[in-house]
C-alpha cells in the first residue's frame, strides 16, 4: 500500500487541534480518537493530520464530503477500505471502476427491497424466538443477545443456512476485533499489525478460523445441487463479464466475509444503541410500545405494516445519526483544488461520519438523542452531506434496506412484548473505540408488558 503523498497548498491549510512536537496528532489518536475526531471539525474546510509516514488532509464542509463520495473521477477508496481489504480480500467495499460496478450488479439482487420483503416473515420470526424469549427479570445481556439475532438473519438471508451459537459468537467476536483495529490499521504505520505479539497472533488465528467457516459454507453450497435464491447463489452463479469464468472459492469467500462484516457489524452495533438509548428515555420507549402495539394488533407484522413504524424508523434515524462510524478515507486520482489547497495525486483525504453527524453548525444540540428531531426529507436548509448513514453516491452501502428492516421489525418487536431498565448496579455504559463505537456492555432487565 503506497504511503500518501505530502499535501502541498496555495493557501493556508491549518493543522487539527491536537497536534503535540515531534509526535504529531498520534497520542491524541491513541489515547482518545472519538472525541478527538469530533474535535477535528473546525472552521477550516480542510485541516491536515499527520503521524509519523502517514498524513492526511481531513474534510470539515458537508459539500465536500458529500463530493469526496460522490465524485469517482477524482477521488477513489483509500487507507481505510485497503485496511479492510487486508482481511478481506478484494471485495466489493473496497473495489474500483468496473469491476465494483460489475461486482454491485452481481450482489445487488439479493439486497433489492422485493428481496427483503420475502425474508420480513423470517426477520419477525428470529426476533420473537431470540427477543420474546427472554425470561422475565432475568438480566440478559442485550448487545451480545441483539448480535445473535442479527447473525441469525443476515445468515439466513445470505445464505440459507444457520450456524451454531458458538460458531456464531466466534465469528462475531472476531468482527469486533476487525473494527476495533481499522482505525490503527488506516492511520498508523502498516508494520504496528505485523509485529509477532501475542495479541495479533490471537487475532490473525480468529480471522483464519472466521475464513474457514465461509470455506464451509461454499464447499457445502457447491455440493448441493439445488438452486438457492440468496447472496451466496448469486456469488456460485456470477461469471466474468469477459471471461465469462466463475468466481474462485477465495474470490466468493471475500465478498461474502466482507458483506457479512458489514451487516453484522453496523446493523447489531446500531440496533444495540437504538435499545439503549429508547431503554435509558422513558417516554421513548412508551411511544414506540404504543405504535407497536397498533401494529401489532392486526397480526404479525408484514412488510407492508413497516410503513406504519414511522416512530420506530425516527428512533433508528436518529441512533444513526449521533451513532456513527469515526472515519473513511478516499485517495485522490489526480492533482485537484480542494477550498484553495492543492492536493497531488495519491493523497489521502479523510471525513469522520461521526464528526459531521454531531456538528453544532449543522443540528441543535447536536449531542442529544433526539427523535423528533427533523430529517433530511423534513424541509431543512441542512447542505447534501450533512447526514449519510449508509454513505451516498457509486458505493452507497448495498445492504441498507435489509439493514433498516432488521432494526425495525426487531425494535418494534422489544417494544411489544418488554418494558426494560438498565439492570440495578450497572455503572455506566461507556462508548468502546471502534471504527463505529460500540457500547460497553447493554444488561437489561426485561418485564413483560400487561
Amino acid at each position: 500500500m503506497p504511503v500518501s503523498s505530502p499535501v502541498s497548498s496555495r493557501t493556508h491549510c491549518p493543522p487539527a487541534p491536537g497536534r503535540v512536537p515531534f509526535l504529531g496528532h498520534g497520542p491524541a489518536l491513541l489515547r482518545r480518537p472519538l472525541s478527538f475526531l469530533e474535535g477535528t471539525r473546525t472552521s477550516d474546510p480542510l485541516v491536515r493530520v499527520g503521524f509519523g509516514p502517514i498524513g492526511l488532509l481531513l474534510a470539515n464542509d458537508p459539500a465536500l464530503v458529500h463530493r469526496l463520495q460522490v465524485d469517482t473521477d477524482t477521488f477513489e477508496r483509500g487507507r481505510f477500505f485497503e485496511a479492510l481489504a487486508g482481511n478481506f480480500g478484494n471485495p466489493l467495499i473496497t473495489a474500483r471502476g468496473h469491476t465494483h460496478r460489475q461486482q454491485r450488479r452481481t450482489l445487488k439482487p439479493s439486497f433489492s427491497r422485493g428481496s427483503v420483503r420475502d425474508h420480513v416473515e423470517v426477520i419477525g420470526a428470529e426476533a420473537e424466538t431470540r427477543l420474546g424469549g427472554w425470561q422475565p427479570g432475568r438480566v440478559v445481556a442485550a448487545d451480545q443477545e441483539i448480535s445473535d439475532l442479527v447473525a441469525a438473519v443476515v445468515l439466513r438471508c445470505l445464505c440459507s443456512t444457520e450456524l451454531d451459537r458458538a460458531t456464531v459468537r466466534d465469528m462475531r467476536e472476531t468482527m469486533y476485533a476487525i473494527s476495533r483495529r481499522l482505525l490503527p490499521q488506516t492511520l498508523l504505520p502498516r508494520v504496528f499489525g505485523t509485529v509477532p505479539t501475542a495479541g495479533n497472533r490471537r487475532f490473525a488465528a480468529a480471522v483464519n478460523r472466521f475464513h474457514r467457516t465461509v470455506d464451509r459454507l461454499v464447499q457445502e453450497r457447491r455440493a448441493d445441487p439445488e438452486r438457492h435464491h440468496d447472496l451466496l447463489g448469486a456469488l456460485l452463479a456470477a461469471r466474468h463479464p469477459e471471461t465469462g469464468a466463475p468466481l474462485t472459492d477465495a474470490q466468493i469467500r471475500s465478498e461474502f466475509l466482507i458483506l457479512l462484516f458489514a451487516a453484522l457489524e453496523t446493523t447489531s452495533t446500531s440496533l444495540s444503541w437504538a435499545v439503549f438509548e429508547a431503554t435509558v428515555r422513558p417516554q421513548v420507549q412508551r411511544r414506540l410500545q404504543d405504535e407497536a402495539d397498533a401494529v401489532f394488533e392486526s397480526g404479525p407484522l408484514t412488510y407492508a405494516r413497516l410503513a406504519d413504524l414511522t416512530f420506530t424508523r425516527k428512533v433508528i434515524d436518529e441512533t444513526l445519526r449521533l451513532h456513527a462510524p469515526m472515519l473513511f478515507t478516499r485517495r485522490t486520482r489526480r492533482e485537484v483544488t480542494l477550498a484553495g489547497v492543492t492536493v497531488p495525486e495519491g493523497a489521502e483525504i479523510g471525513y469522520s461520519p461521526r464528526a459531521v453527524h454531531r456538528a453544532a453548525d449543522l443540528y441543535d444540540a447536536p449531542r442529544a438523542f433526539d427523535p423528533d428531531r427533523a430529517g433530511p426529507d423534513d424541509g431543512t436548509d441542512r447542505p447534501r452531506g450533512a447526514y449519510f448513514p449508509f454513505g451516498t453516491g457509486p458505493h452507497r452501502c448495498v445492504g441498507e434496506h435489509l439493514a433498516l428492516t432488521t432494526m425495525t421489525v426487531a425494535l418494534a418487536t422489544l417494544a411489544a412484548r418488554w418494558d426494560l431498565r438498565i439492570a440495578p448496579g450497572t455503572g455506566r455504559i461507556r462508548e468502546v473505540n471502534s471504527s463505529l463505537p460500540h457500547l460497553s456492555g447493554l444488561p437489561l432487565l426485561p418485564t413483560p408488558r400487561g
